[in-house]
């Protein structure tokens, strides 16, 4: 007789009795059982219940399971392994893995004892496999997948290939190599279309909408889910339908559509209700719950449930710790609550293992190769017990050294990036407070000529013109020279007063700074920009301050010393990259790193020095371009 199996993931029985209009029927062959008193129909019967009730009610499948385990002889394989597997999913479909795991670890040292056929060993296997990967122990999983891969090669049927090759693709989906889970997907798909057993061809159909979904191929993955929902809806069974559900709610939520998610959600809602709620379908859903809530702002909703599925992992750990944690730390963020969201943070990266998922990976790269080409040969199968464990303390002692030469290697690592970083941040300290105490000293000057020399000249222009309206004296020239003096003040007041950036963009305060500077009149002036006024609104104050005052020391430069006559000042923001040049055809040439006479250029060096940005002078042929690069992000 075949038996029933459960795939740990997505909770999907192997039945192979009757649908639930047969019931009445197996309640009669189990009263004919008992008045034959044959022990081992009457434990047939019960088995024929146990897998009826599966996954419909929990706490009846276990009860026909202990009471055929009583008739039931142990020195045949069936139905008696039959009864241990069943007995096994009543624990998985509560969400509790640990029992599940024992019970199927006891089952297959049963199966091994009693030479069971293939059937009975992959399907163990490959479920006490699942049962590792959901308890997030992937070596221990593949270990499984090993041993069930060499028995179903020497020979297998394709209900058990479907079953295990869908198990593989969740596997790979789980490490995030999604090409290598889509294809094993395929081969369960095409194992399936060979296979008469309803519960397989849905495992596989939801598996593969799943994957296609996490490669968002949301369309395909739709078409495939749509027909096992509603098969599994008209077949009473749940926990398929919410696992379904869940991957429907996942493709239409990335495709936009909101009527259909919405529909989709209310169904989930229903169903949910008919769960334990421990299931791993119903802490799936309620995985992709806070998801969308957190998409759509509702960070505390998001949390309660985060909250509520933290709260049950001692029972069934759906969420992997590390991404449960960064999904906390995501909505305390969007609360704007940091000291929380920094905390969070630093709980997930403590609670991913990079070198056990290094290692899982070069383990599950081997198994493929070895499945591709069919290897049957398992060295371990050829060591003797002691041989196993002098490899196992070898092993040991490697781990042991690797991870003692990485701390290592990570302490060394430290030590010069922050040695480096320290002297970086001491450069950019010193650097913004040169600049800091040059532009107090700007703004101080620029006070002082605005409120001290052009109001005394302003004064002594008004004495004059009193004087000439009295007749006293003929001072016109000397009144127009102290009017020229004072407008000349007034804009060296103006050009050391900064811009407000706060109500200006960048491009708009050097553009009015090009057309009011005083240049020769054989000189011409242009001012070119690139970038929408949304993208230069963006750019944050301070660094507009800097690249302005930048410009303003080129162009000074330019005016005074290059005797060019065509000036050219650029400006373009992509991408996250700001980006200046100025243009000229003069004969002054300038070279990074060169001393000069003055401070400006040193000033514009520690000008990016502090924007953390890179600044360089190109010759031209007929004169030489400055060009400044700042990486905003």
């Amino acid at each position: 007789m075949k038996i029933f199996l459960l795939c740990l993931l997505s909770a999907l029985p192997l039945s192979l009795v009757a649908q639930e209009d047969d019931l009445q029927a197996l309640q009669q062959g189990l009263e004919v059982a008992e008045r034959t008193g044959n022990r081992d129909t009457i434990a047939t019967a019960y088995a024929h219940l146990s897998e009826y009730y599966a996954y419909r009610r929990t706490d009846s499948t276990r009860y026909y399971c202990r009471q055929g385990l009583k008739h039931a002889r142990k020195d045949r394989q069936d139905p008696y392994l039959t009864l241990l597997i069943n007995y096994a999913v009543t624990y998985a479909t509560e969400g509790d893995m640990d029992e599940a795991v024992r019970q199927l670890s006891f089952a297959d040292r049963e199966a091994v004892r009693l030479q069971a056929p293939t059937e009975y060993r992959v399907a163990i296997l490959t479920s006490l496999g699942v049962g590792y990967r959901r308890k997030e122990m992937p070596d221990s999983a593949l270990y499984c997948y090993n041993r069930a891969l060499q028995v179903l090669e020497e020979n297998g049927d394709y209900d058990d290939r479907t079953h295990l090759l869908t198990s593989i693709a969740v596997l790979y989906a789980n490490t995030s190599r999604l090409d290598e889970a889509a294809a094993y997907a395929r081969r369960a798909m095409d194992a399936a279309a060979h296979s008469d057993d309803i519960d397989m061809v849905f495992y596989a159909a939801t598996t593969a909408g799943a994957i296609f979904q996490l490669q968002g191929k949301n369309e395909e993955a739709a078409r495939m889910l749509r027909p096992a929902v509603d098969k599994a809806r008209s077949q009473q069974k749940p926990m398929f339908e919410l696992k379904g559900l869940v991957y429907l709610i996942k493709c239409f939520a990335d495709m936009g559509q909101t009527d259909s998610l919405d529909y989709y959600m209310a169904q989930a809602e229903l169903v949910k209700k008919r769960l334990p709620e421990t299931a791993n379908e119903v802490l799936g859903y309620e995985e992709t719950h806070y998801q969308l809530l957190t998409r759509l702002g509702r960070y505390r909703e998001s949390l309660a449930v985060q909250q509520k599925l933290f709260a049950l992992r001692e029972v069934n750990a759906q969420t992997p710790l590390d991404r449960l944690y960064r999904d906390m730390a995501a909505n305390y963020e969007g609360l704007k609550d940091y000291a929380r969201a920094a905390r969070y943070y630093e709980k997930a990266y403590l609670a991913a293992d990079s070198l056990h998922l290094e290692q899982v990976n070069a383990d599950l790269s081997e198994w493929s190769v070895k499945y591709e080409t069919q290897e049957k040969e398992l060295e371990i199968a050829h060591l003797t017990q002691e041989q196993l464990k002098q490899e196992a303390r070898t092993w040991q002692w490697m781990v042991v050294a690797s991870v003692l030469l990485f701390v290592f290697l990570c302490w060394v690592l430290y030590y010069f990036l922050r040695r480096k970083r320290l002297r970086k941040e001491e450069e950019l300290r010193l650097a913004q407070r040169y600049i800091e105490g040059m532009e107090r000293e700007r703004s101080r000057l620029a006070k002082e000529l605005h409120d001290g020399v052009c109001n005394d000249l302003l004064g002594i222009g008004m004495q004059v013109q009193a004087r000439q309206a009295a007749g006293q004296d003929d001072n016109g020239r000397l009144l127009e020279m102290i009017g020229r003096v004072r407008d000349d003040v007034r804009h060296i007041s103006h050009e050391l007063m900064p811009p407000k950036f706060q109500y200006v963009t960048l491009p708009e305060a050097v553009a009015d700074y090009v057309s009011r500077l005083v240049a020769p009149p054989s000189m011409q002036l242009a001012f070119q920009s690139a970038g929408t006024e949304e993208q230069w609104g963006k750019v944050p104050e301070q660094v507009s301050y800097e690249v302005y005052r930048i410009v303003q020391e080129l162009l000074s430069n330019i005016v005074r010393h290059s005797d060019a006559t065509e000036v050219e000042v650029r400006l373009a923001l992509e991408k996250e990259v700001l980006k200046l040049e100025l243009a000229d055809n003069g004969s002054y040439q300038y070279h990074p790193g060169q001393r000069s006479d003055g401070i400006g250029m040193d000033t514009v060096n520690e000008r990016v020095t502090a924007l953390g940005g890179t600044f360089a002078v190109e010759s031209t042929g007929s004169g030489c371009a400055c060009i400044l690069t700042v990486q905003l992000a």
